[in-house]
């Protein structure tokens, strides 16, 4: 089928808004642009990628009137306005994608141009669709797109840029067109006024940006993916808001939608090795990376530590699978952009018996009726014990809820205190089984839904044996939507008592909410990822008392050694946990060795002086 549209006399202008924010690869319509082509129409600009068989950015301006009653078109349609010599992709090239779990992806949406029938039609042409993963496009995708759509309909200006990102060799069964790893979006807010969008964009304009990785694993809500323009930048080599005053843009790219400007986005660049056995260092290199309080190799908690901001070393951990890693900031969380292989076998940290991951979580995609008391977890390291997720006597069950979590009602007080004194609050208990030691470094996954009337606020808190509790930190719970929204990672390193716990030392942990408006307001422990990963989880360290004489500490080894900021460094690698010290000598002949750092391998050591010697001979010995 062919669709030919007729454009309205005003198309140059009507086509301009749709790039207002710039032109972010500096696409040009030069017809032997076979990479960078670009289209402009009354609902979208696009660059075209002939190459790719698809557009690798698209570019709209959204506002209420552009919602309308018109419906979808029934069809999609070759463009048959691209150059002579650019392939047209058909509707057919997209048969058999279905297969493969894969949908023909608008970027910019259907229901974005319902305004007129010829609109709508125009964004079916195929140089405005990518192969997108089913999972992605009707689950977080689809979300953004409802929830930009409703912000326009309240009287906000929506400038909107979205593409695809990393490509390989995978295409579509046709192999007319390449399947992107990943689909970004950026979504600048405006709030409405007179002028144009551009001229009511400030430093402080809401920004949304998105990244999704291209994946069928993809579920829950847009809010899980948030990033930052910069990193959406770093990946394509695009540049945004070029038509923006510099120091406007510059604020925009940084920010992440929910957080303060004060705490950057990270970014990933690489990382060496690409695979390795459990119990390998893994050197990542980017930026921010300073107070990162959580690494994960595809979702599974590391150890790791910060050797620069823009270094972190980490250890793969024991039961990790292959996939993308991240790295979680006060900033937000950061996804590589490549995948980590976790090779078969065990690393050279295996055969001390020290555990290092996920202590206990709990997945309650599966709980109904607010769940058991108490409800057992569904991880649970090996050499420990734990007592599930109870209800305190005040918190109450009646009334109707819903599927996915674990909770209650009845969070009606006005303080914690007085929620404590009600026994209204949720605990949870860990103890190490006899011979081992347990320390605690994070609360790594903390998501939760509440009704309106539910308790906005809470307090995390620790006991150690039959003590007092100790408050760790204050929660709230900020959003109210059905969906549910996750608290980033807790850090529970800084709290002494909570490192080297003995044997059967019984260490409570108790969720105190407080603030709901009616006794019917819900709370719960949600499946917000609609997924069998933990809802709720705690990481840290299960260490043997005392490690068998077979097992002491393996010799030491140097990796990675270089200069960085005129300063020499290399890394120490040995059995993780293990102290090693590192020693250096101006005569190797008759040496006289001088410590200068004692730390837990694996660590980096940065040598500070070099300036000061004509020579300088290193190395490493286990602490005895």
């Amino acid at each position: 089928m062919l669709f030919l549209a007729v454009l309205p006399a005003n198309a140059a202008i009507d086509a301009s808004l749709q790039m207002q924010l710039g032109n972010p690869s500096g696409a040009t319509s030069d017809t032997n642009n076979h990479d960078h082509y670009l289209i402009q129409r009354t609902v979208e600009a696009i660059d075209y990628s002939d190459n790719l068989g698809e557009p690798v950015w698209v570019s709209w301006d959204l506002t209420g009137s552009d919602i309308g009653s018109s419906g979808r078109s029934t069809s999609f349609y070759a463009d048959t306005n691209l150059p002579s010599d650019f392939y047209e992709v058909t509707p057919n090239d997209y048969n058999g994608v279905g297969n493969i779990s894969f949908t023909r992806g608008h970027m910019c949406p259907s229901e974005d141009r319902t305004d007129n029938t010829t609109d709508n039609k125009l964004v079916f042409f195929m140089s405005n669709i990518i192969p997108q993963a089913s999972a992605n496009n009707d689950g977080p995708w689809g979300s953004l797109e409802s929830y930009c759509q409703s912000l326009a309909q309240s009287g906000d200006e929506i400038l909107i840029v979205c593409g695809p990102s990393g490509f390989g060799t995978n295409t579509i069964p046709s192999g007319k067109a390449f399947i992107p790893d990943y689909t970004w979006k950026v979504a600048v807010i405006v709030p409405p006024g007179s002028g144009t969008a551009l001229s009511r964009i400030t430093n402080s304009t809401r920004v949304i940006a998105i990244k999704i990785p291209n994946s069928n694993s993809m579920s829950g809500s847009w809010t899980n993916y948030v990033t930052s323009a910069s990193q959406i930048e770093t990946d394509t080599g695009f540049t945004f808001f070029t038509a923006l005053p510099s120091t406007v843009a510059a604020a925009l790219r940084i920010e992440v939608d929910g957080q303060t400007n004060s705490n950057p986005q990270p970014a990933i660049f690489g990382f060496s090795p690409t695979n390795g056995a459990a119990g390998t260092n893994v050197i990542i290199t980017g930026t921010n990376f300073n107070f990162a309080s959580a690494v994960a190799f595809n979702g599974v908690s590391a150890s790791f530590n910060v050797d620069l901001n823009t270094q972190i070393t980490a250890i793969v951990p024991t039961n990790a699978s292959s996939g993308l890693i991240s790295v979680t900031t006060p900033g937000g969380t950061v996804v590589s952009s490549n995948s980590f292989t976790v090779n078969g076998g065990i690393g050279n940290g295996s055969t001390t018996n020290i555990y290092t991951g996920t202590l206990v979580g709990w997945d309650v995609s599966a709980v109904t009726g607010y769940g058991s008391s108490p409800l057992t977890p569904t991880t649970n390291a090996p050499n420990l014990t734990s007592v599930g997720l109870a209800r305190g006597s005040g918190v109450v069950t009646s009334g109707t809820a819903a599927a996915g979590g674990w909770g209650g009602v009845n969070f009606t007080n006005a303080s914690a205190a007085l929620a404590v004194a009600a026994n209204k609050f949720a605990t949870f208990s860990v103890t190490a089984n006899a011979g081992y030691e347990v320390s605690f470094t994070s609360v790594s996954r903390f998501d939760y839904r509440h009704s309106g009337t539910g308790p906005a606020s809470g307090v995390l808190q620790f006991q150690i044996g039959s003590g007092a509790f100790m408050d760790i930190t204050n929660l709230s719970y900020s959003v109210s939507s059905s969906g549910g929204s996750s608290i980033g990672a807790i850090d529970l390193s800084g709290f002494a008592a909570l490192q080297n716990v003995g044997a059967n030392t019984n260490v409570t942990f108790r969720i105190v909410n407080y603030g709901g408006t009616s006794s019917g307001g819900t709370w719960y422990v949600y499946n917000v990822a609609n997924s069998a990963a933990p809802d709720l989880s705690l990481q840290g360290v299960v260490t043997p008392l005392s490690l068998p004489a077979a097992n002491t500490p393996a010799a030491p080894s140097f990796s990675s050694a270089g200069f960085a900021n005129n300063q020499f460094q290399f890394t120490i690698n040995g059995t993780p946990g293990s102290n090693y010290i590192v020693q250096a000598s101006t005569n190797l002949a008759a040496p006289n060795w001088i410590s200068l750092r004692t730390n837990a391998a694996p660590f980096l050591f940065v040598e500070s002086n070099m300036n000061l010697f004509d020579q300088r001979f290193y190395r490493s010995v286990a602490e005895p």
